[in-house]
């Protein structure tokens, strides 16, 4: 009887060890971390890439990100004569472009800072008012 139980015992040691070598899974694998949203300084550096890609010379205007995680960029560009601004939008974690306005134009004459070329050069303001006095002769 012994050696029956011994025998049994050296059968099951074995299958012991194998199984407890072997690791058991403890629930599912952990999510993979969120992406970390872009820095200040990595959406300007974003928004200067795209200007020399288009071949501008550009200062920063105005940059900010919004409650919805976009970067909104303002730049100031200029190429030969022709300057004005380059309107950039990022998403904040996937840095994915979202919106490229250019409004650049050629210098000229009629060139205006304000983007109004419909009024033909005449550009005296809306309106009733001369910004004048009145003379008192």
């Amino acid at each position: 009887m012994r050696i029956v139980l011994l025998l049994g015992v050296l059968l099951l040691v074995p299958g012991c060890l194998v199984q407890s070598s072997n690791p058991r899974r403890r629930g599912p694998p952990p999510p993979p971390p969120r992406p970390v949203a872009m820095s200040y300084d990595e959406a300007v550096h974003q928004g200067y890439s795209l200007c020399r890609s288009r071949g501008y010379q550009c200062q920063l205007r105005k940059a900010h990100r919004t409650g919805n995680d976009v970067w909104k960029l303002q730049y100031d560009a200029s190429v030969g004569n022709a300057r004005g601004h380059l309107f950039a939008d990022y998403h904040a974690f996937s840095r994915e472009l979202l919106k490229v306005d250019e409004k650049v134009k050629r210098r000229g004459k009629d060139w205006d800072d304000n983007d109004h070329d419909h009024d033909h050069g005449h550009g005296r303001g809306r309106g009733r008012g001369h910004g004048h006095a009145r003379r008192d002769d």
